[in-house]
């Protein structure tokens, strides 16, 4: 069985009630019900529902307090490290375990060099003093400390190396250096010295020698050797390639939808739908300035670089993209911090995604549900599975 397909490890933690069934029939007291109901307790069932109507496992108790930082798999896909405000975890998917790392709290996002070996960076040991890095042996139980000789640092990256990582170092105006740490010789070298300037994101695919740097809304993908300009992308925060070089996943900000009254698809009837729009507007048009009236969904976009084609996602949100490549080849899985589905905001939880299927249904022209061409205002067309080609692979 491949590690995609082993059932994920649940943390332990209390259910709560499943949200009532509406019909198309909307009461003029609804859409206050509904500001209720954005603040309601979590729905187990409804998540369960739609997470598995798009194909997604979550990590975590689906109701749980799921306030993650970071999270990253390890290489081979049977150990998960997440990051809560005031400590590192890593679940072990195999004897179901879930430990605290042996560290004080990370200052940033921890990376696997392999499938024992994790980096964690640290602040300082005392006032004046600098940063460290900490490679923790899981299978010995072991840490080993060097000192980083930087104050700030940040958005680490594998190399594919044992023995090393990549990381930024963050300065007070948001400008950026890179370095390379080296467990091995006890080095901190600058690196990618041909970069100056502020750094938002920064992900880094070795086998591509591909450097993604984002700047407000725009990414753009450098050779690390030379620092020559691959490609830059617009309306986009941060960009992931995937290691086989066909994939670019970006994530950006989708258009602005109401926090209150967030439906699943096919909720309401299209008449019942937009009586409730009328009272949701007369509703807000009330409020005073305060009362947040929009939200900003993060969204996943992915280019396939074979047809120079960008899709976007829409039966789910996200944020923190990663590629999880312990599935083999030619599947490409995906995993990210979930928002939501369908539109509609749901309690946070790692989610783990196979976007094979969908990516291959996209290339040979038909555009399964809940995946869109970028800048196409027209709906998705709605495949079954038999229907493409194999053209794709």
């Amino acid at each position: 069985m491949s590690p995609v397909n082993r059932p994920l490890i649940l943390l332990s933690c209390p259910l709560l009630l499943a949200g009532c069934d509406r019909d198309d029939w909307v009461p003029e007291s609804s859409f206050s019900e509904s500001v209720k109901e954005a603040y309601s307790e979590c729905s187990e069932a409804e998540i369960r529902f739609l997470a598995a109507k798009h194909g997604i496992q979550t990590a975590f108790e689906n109701c749980g307090s799921n306030n993650f930082v970071h999270f990253s798999w390890s290489p081979d896909g049977l150990r998960l490290y997440f990051q809560l405000p005031l400590a590192g975890h890593v679940m072990n998917a195999e004897d179901k375990t879930i430990g605290s790392l042996p560290t004080e709290q990370p200052v940033s996002n921890a990376v696997w060099l392999a499938s024992d070996l994790l980096v964690l960076p640290l602040g300082p040991a005392s006032d004046g003093g600098s940063a460290r890095a900490v490679l923790y042996n899981l299978y010995q139980a072991s840490t080993e400390t060097l000192d980083l000789g930087l104050q700030r640092p940040a958005m680490l990256q594998a190399v594919g190396k044992r023995d090393q990582v990549l990381l930024a170092a963050l300065a007070d105006d948001g400008s950026a250096t890179f370095h390379r740490v080296d467990f091995t010789t006890r080095q901190v070298q600058p690196t990618f010295t041909w970069w100056s300037g502020r750094v938002d994101s920064f992900t880094y695919t070795p086998e591509h020698d591909a450097v993604l740097i984002g700047q407000d809304d725009t990414v753009t993908w450098y050779k690390g050797e030379t620092g020559e300009v691959v490609r830059t992308l617009d309306n986009a925060t941060r960009a992931s390639l995937h290691p086989d070089g066909r994939y670019l996943a970006l994530e950006t900000l989708g258009e602005p939808i109401s926090p209150f009254d967030q439906r699943a698809w096919g909720e309401l009837s299209p008449e019942a739908r937009e009586r409730e729009l009328r009272r949701q507007q007369e509703w807000l048009e009330r409020q005073p300035d305060w009362v947040p009236k929009e939200v900003e969904p993060p969204e996943i976009h992915v280019v396939d670089l074979s047809g120079d084609q960008r899709f976007r996602f829409t039966g789910f949100y996200g944020d923190r993209f990663q590629w999880y490549t312990a599935s083999p080849d030619p599947m490409r899985h995906a995993s990210f911090v979930m928002w939501g589905i369908e539109g509609k905001e749901l309690n946070k939880n790692v989610a783990l995604t196979d976007l094979s299927e969908r990516l291959r249904y996209a290339a040979a022209g038909n555009l399964p549900l809940g995946l869109e061409r970028y800048g196409d205002p027209s709906p998705a067309e709605t495949v079954s599975p038999e229907t493409p080609e194999e053209t794709a692979e």
